[in-house]
């Protein structure tokens, strides 16, 4: 029996002709979202949390680092399969991929930076930091590690040498780093702590700034945090900045202007933000135990998924997968990201595969 592939000029006939309504085919103003696995990737006997988890530029990879186990774990893509595990000797709070997958870099509780070689695991380098960190990112063109401490300082380091090229206070705890494109300027989030001279309790405010790397100043903040924020992220148009935090709700902005355009609202934490790479959507997860999709083209809410408490999310350069890292369970979860096209030509060939298997065809 042969597969018959419609041509796009027929779909519509198609369509009809198997009897399928359009409201069933699926909405192009709607991602979709398919499962692919779940992994276990803090085993700490008895409590589970990943930190930080990241999808490798080539999309074949991932890495994940564990709050409880001190793991660093990395996972083949297709099939889940574990390649190999590194160690800290406290939680591992961030790891990333440098941008020829060669190298990753994570940092966590035991105040050190360490560099992993991806094809042997074995460890390259490894330097005292001056606080514990809490976010970690390479710069797009490989040259930079830029790395945020609970001291309130954002670090620059270089890639190759692994020396120090220079610092900027920011806040009092930096929690997530995220470089524009062009390496030219870098976004921060975090939180600063005001005593209480009264009563002796700390006060927690968040913050997101652009800092520029030539002129090593803040050159723009965006909006008012009443509480920590714990991530923050520039969409690939770099039209907007997204943060989410402890206030219960994730903020967006637009970027060169700095105004706010929306808060949406959650009833628990929010831990992560990203923007899927065609910027369409803005995506949230956190306390709350799902991961929100957010339209941009009317800031409404479209999608929910379910899953334990979200840490992290990071998408595949190809904007195909969606990776979630879990604070209360120890998993991390790959999902595939369907978009409108994909869905329908899946749909397609469902309904010629269909077709085909009710006719008597001999050939």
């Amino acid at each position: 029996m042969y597969k018959i592939i419609i041509p796009s000029i027929f779909l519509s006939i198609a369509i009809s002709f198997c009897g399928i309504a359009q409201n069933h085919i699926y909405n192009s103003e709607v991602p979709e979202i398919e499962h692919i696995w779940t992994r276990v990737a803090d085993f700490s006997p008895k409590l589970r949390a990943v930190e930080s988890a990241e999808i490798s530029n080539d999309g074949m990879l991932a890495v994940s680092g564990s709050k409880f186990g001190y793991k660093v774990m990395l996972w083949n893509v297709p099939d889940g399969s574990l390649i190999w595990t590194a160690e800290h000797e406290s939680e591992v709070e961030c790891v990333t991929f440098s941008p020829d997958d060669k190298r990753i870099a994570t940092g966590g509780e035991d105040y050190f930076v360490r560099i992993w070689d991806v094809e042997t695991g074995k460890e390259i380098k490894s330097w005292e930091h001056p606080s514990g960190l809490d976010g970690i990112t390479w710069s797009h063109d490989g040259t930079i590690i830029a790395s945020g401490s609970e001291d309130g300082e954002a670090y620059f380091w270089d890639a190759e040498t692994y020396d120090l090229l220079w610092k900027i206070k920011v806040g009092s705890t930096i929690n997530s780093l995220n470089f524009t494109l062009d390496d030219k300027r870098i976004l921060i989030g975090g939180n600063i702590q005001t005593p209480d001279p009264n009563t002796g309790a700390t006060h927690y405010t968040g913050f997101a700034r652009l800092v520029d790397m030539q002129s090593k100043n803040v050159i723009r903040s965006y909006g008012e945090h009443t509480a920590s924020v714990k991530s923050v992220r520039i969409s690939g148009d770099e039209q907007y900045i997204a943060t989410g935090g402890f206030a219960n709700e994730a903020k967006l902005f637009e970027m060169e202007s700095g105004k706010e355009l929306k808060t949406f609202s959650e009833t628990m934490r929010v831990e992560a933000v990203a923007f899927t790479n065609d910027s369409q959507y803005l995506v949230t997860g956190g306390h709350n135990k799902r991961v929100t999709f957010y339209r941009l083209s009317d800031l409404e809410k479209v999608l929910e998924v379910p899953c334990p408490r979200v840490e992290y999310i990071d998408f595949s350069k190809d904007g195909r997968l969606m990776l979630t890292a879990h604070e209360d369970s120890g998993l991390i979860n790959l999902y595939m990201v369907l978009s409108n096209m994909q869905h329908k030509q899946g749909l397609y060939q469902k309904v010629a595969d269909d077709q085909l298997n009710n006719r008597d065809l001999k050939h």
